[in-house]
């Protein structure tokens, strides 16, 4: 996600606004035609962002997705920021058909009314979707988990199962462990562990506390984005910190010696395609949110990113064994109400800046 930050006591201070803002005159990053074999006579627009995520969302979705339908593709790739910012600037003549969400923006845009339900008769795999990776406006196609990483020369595994997030304040790893920034996944991260914690969207006393004591007290860095984090696990200046089951997976084939752990109140975070209100190509869309939830889609994206499928009943083939997870799993995630979250986010946002980055 890119963020607009300023600068205070050397640590980043999100505006959101100001993010909502910046979106509404941003160029496109990246746009671009695709066209299958034949006549193509319905333009059909998808948004995501770019980079390596949106080739892959054009080969594995979009490009048989349109070859089935005869459609002539066009990508609006520019970065989550903006996303949202855009689809407002347009409502009422709206130029999307579908656009991938995921966390606080999903529940912005339901909130915004800028997206419609799922009409389940035209996307029958949404009901095939796990109860807690769906609700009527949108299903997650995969899951990123959203983990407790940790280096295993320092914590076992056990260790951090039993103490969970609480373990980033551990004095023996002070000045070198990290938490999210809010604008990235820290908003996320926060309400996850305010849940496991038992309370409600509207007090996030306990992770608040928790963050200010990782920062103020115990030397620690705030991630800005996966490749900071990532670095830093690399480097060695960090030991610890919440981050993608995915990532570290990715560090330990280059020998990095991380491990994770799903504790209380880690994060099943999904990403999905919307079907955007307003536009022409209703019954289109929703047959491609389906087509985006189906058995291969499912799977080829699990191959290629080492993400867990979110379909009740699909069986994972044995040399994915990254992309399984149990389901007493699911027993300690977080279920999140984003749509309950984006109520709060300026009141979340103003104790951020405050009390914790302040």
């Amino acid at each position: 996600m890119t963020l607009s930050r300023s600068r205070r006591a050397g640590r980043p201070v999100l505006h959101r606004r100001a993010l909502l803002a910046s979106g509404s005159a941003a160029t496109v990053a990246m746009s671009f035609a695709s066209r299958g074999a034949g006549a193509q006579d319905t333009e059909f627009t998808i948004m995501t962002v770019g980079g390596t995520w949106g080739d892959a969302i054009r080969k594995i979705i979009a490009e048989p997705f349109a070859k089935a339908n005869n459609l002539r593709l066009v990508f609006d790739n520019r970065p989550n920021a903006q996303q949202l910012a855009a689809l407002q600037a347009s409502r009422g003549q709206p130029t999307i058909d579908t656009i991938e969400l995921g966390g606080p923006r999903m529940g912005q845009a339901i909130a915004l009314g800028l997206i419609n339900k799922i009409d389940q008769t035209l996307a029958p795999n949404f009901n095939r979707v796990f109860p807690k990776l769906r609700n009527e406006y949108w299903a997650a196609r995969s899951i990123a988990p959203w983990v407790l990483s940790f280096d295993k020369r320092v914590f076992s595994k056990e260790e951090v199962k039993e103490r969970g997030w609480s373990i980033l304040t551990d004095p023996k790893i002070k000045g070198r462990v990290a938490i999210p920034n809010f604008g990235w996944m820290g908003e996320v991260w926060l309400n996850s562990v305010n849940q496991a914690a038992g309370a409600g969207y509207d007090r996030l006393d306990a992770p608040v506390m928790l963050a200010r004591k990782v920062i103020k007290e115990n030397g620690g860095v705030v991630m800005i984005s996966n490749d900071q984090g990532m670095k830093l696990f690399s480097t060695g200046e960090i030991v610890v910190a919440p981050c993608w089951s995915g990532r570290t997976l990715e560090l330990q084939r280059k020998n990095v010696p991380l491990d994770f752990a799903l504790v209380k109140g880690w994060n099943p975070y999904g990403l999905g395609f919307g079907v955007v209100a307003g536009r022409a190509n209703q019954a289109l869309a929703q047959k491609m949110v389906d087509f985006s939830l189906s058995d291969g889609a499912q799977l080829a994206f699990a191959r290629a990113f080492a993400y867990v499928p979110t379909l009740q009943g699909l069986e994972v083939p044995s040399d994915m064994p990254d992309s399984q997870i149990a389901p007493s799993a699911f027993d300690l995630a977080a279920d999140l109400d984003f749509s309950e979250i984006v109520k709060y986010s300026d009141a979340s946002l103003e104790r951020w800046n405050k009390e914790i980055v302040g």
